[in-house]
């Protein structure tokens, strides 16, 4: 081997020496980055339905005030469930929360704070919000987060009417106690950026909507319905009244027989 060759295969060597100390530097950034700047969150948008048409039919002055009533139920509600107001986007607002349960808690009572702010005083146009919320990792940093998780989020609330909740499938599956807010799948929607359909969960906070949403219980669950208890009522005495009829017949042909074998015997 000429010392050509042999220059050659020390240059390569030392190549693929930097190689693999490169790989290694590039994974052990990766590792750093994720652990440093990645983390799994629920990702929550709200968005304040048709604040520029209300500004422009009522005036600056009442879409501004309508904005603060806004405010003052919604800043609350994330932050009494642990949630983070990351920022305020026009008429809507950014927020991440530690588990998607605490994110559907926040997302509850803003629409019955809404609900009742709208009752109650009656505001010259009703306040109505569209909430959409995602689960999955984020990248953070200095406040803020980014990623598919929260455009996606931003795409599920837009899918929303004003009043409502959605939850992606993700979303969904990370709540703890599902049975704590009444969840059911809505539809499938193709949302912006998505090439295939994702499946949107619609969130219950109305008692009335819940009630006639909600599955029928289980019988075992709750005893026996009314309409079975009714039933059994009418139907008791009468199928007593059979049975007694025929224990008296069963009886009168037995004392019949006795009677027909003592007069045999008699005989």
């Amino acid at each position: 081997m000429t010392n050509k060759q042999e220059d050659r295969r020390e240059a390569s060597g030392e190549e693929a020496q930097d190689i693999e100390s490169f790989l290694e530097q590039k994974a052990q950034m990766e590792r750093m980055f994720k652990d440093k700047f990645t983390k799994t969150l629920a990702v929550m948008f709200t968005d304040l339905q048709g604040s520029t048409s209300i500004t422009e039919t009522m005036g600056d002055l009442t879409g501004r005030m309508l904005i603060k009533q806004h405010n003052d139920i919604v800043f609350p509600c994330i932050a009494a469930h642990g949630g983070t107001l990351i920022k305020t986007i026009g008429d809507g607002t950014l927020s991440h929360f530690e588990t998607a349960q605490h994110a559907l808690r926040a997302a509850a009572a803003i629409q019955r704070g809404l609900d009742e702010l709208n009752l109650t005083q009656k505001p010259p146009v009703p306040i109505l919000v569209r909430i959409g919320i995602h689960h999955g990792p984020v990248i953070m940093e200095k406040n803020d987060v980014y990623g598919d998780v929260v455009n996606t989020a931003a795409r599920v609330e837009a899918a929303a009417n004003g009043g409502e909740i959605y939850l992606s499938e993700a979303a969904c599956q990370a709540l703890e106690d599902r049975a704590e807010v009444f969840c059911k799948f809505a539809k499938n929607a193709t949302l912006k950026g998505k090439k295939e359909p994702m499946s949107l969960y619609k969130a219950y906070w109305n008692p009335a909507e819940i009630e006639l949403e909600r599955p029928s219980a289980e019988p075992a669950r709750h005893g026996i319905s009314p309409s079975v208890k009714l039933a059994l009522l009418i139907i008791g005495p009468i199928l007593a009244a059979i049975v007694f009829l025929q224990i008296g017949s069963l009886l009168s042909e037995e004392q019949a027989q006795d009677k027909r074998e003592i007069q045999y015997e008699a005989k």
